[in-house]
């Protein structure tokens, strides 16, 4: 298997006016409450992420990396700064056109998951595509393409409370995956699976990234980060260092 190196090197950025930039995040804050009890989430957070990039967020519990996401992907509101994904602005879509950009643009990899319990593995890859206007029988085939990719095309008619904790982990990176998602965020996405499979994910989110997509990484493991074209570092809602993980000859 290819292996990536977890110890970071310092990158430099050369600006390129060609690149195709997917997000774009500029002097970006986020505060929870006001007054005494304001809880500045994030502070003065700039990032950009361009297509083919897989980048790695770390730092420690409470940093951010979780309300980041949420940001990039429309979930959670910026207090002040710019968020624009595929040359949008989120600030400036209304709810049903910020709803349409999330369900054909972006992935999602929750930490809780969030499948829902009354529909199958399959239903539940399907439904974004479903909601896109996707006819059934299409949806149906590509969602079945993805989990196979995952490894668990026999598992479609299960639903997901017949499922162990990895097995539903993996439904919900395959619904993450379906379509064609330019930009596709994961939150923790190997935490209920075991050192195999998770090198399988990440092998797999790489792929994706290899193909065009970016995508955006939340992980507590420099094992995974290892696999991203760089690192970045949050810690009390601040970007504190950004790093290239280099490539190592597989053993």
């Amino acid at each position: 298997m290819i292996d990536r190196d977890p110890s970071p090197v310092p990158s430099v950025v050369e600006e390129d006016p060609g690149r195709d930039l997917v997000v774009e995040l500029a002097d970006v804050g986020r505060v929870h409450q006001e007054g005494a009890q304001a809880v500045h989430a994030l502070k003065e957070v700039s990032l950009e992420i361009v297509a083919g990039e897989l980048i790695a967020v770390m730092g420690p519990s409470g940093s951010g990396k979780s309300t980041l996401l949420n940001i990039v992907g429309g979930l959670d509101r910026a207090t002040s700064g710019r968020v624009v994904v595929e040359g949008e602005p989120l600030d400036l879509l209304s709810p049903p056109r910020l709803a349409a950009l999330r369900r054909r643009r972006v992935g999602y990899v929750f930490q809780d998951l969030n499948l829902i319990p009354s529909l199958t593995a399959v239903e539940n890859v399907m439904l974004p595509r479903e909601l896109d206007g996707v006819r059934t029988g299409k949806a149906r085939k590509e969602a079945l393409a993805v989990l196979g990719e995952i490894g668990v095309a026999d598992l479609g008619d299960r639903f997901p409370d017949e499922l162990s904790g990895g097995q539903r982990q993996r439904v919900a990176i395959a619904r993450a995956l379906v379509g064609e998602r330019r930009l596709i965020l994961a939150d923790e996405p190997t935490g209920a699976l075991d050192t195999a499979t998770g090198d399988d994910i990440l092998r797999l989110l790489r792929a994706r990234a290899d193909a065009g997509a970016a995508v955006l990484l939340v992980t507590h493991e420099p094992r995974y980060a290892g696999w991203a074209d760089r690192v970045v570092f949050l810690r009390d809602g601040q970007i504190v260092d950004s790093a290239t993980a280099g490539l190592v000859t597989a053993r």
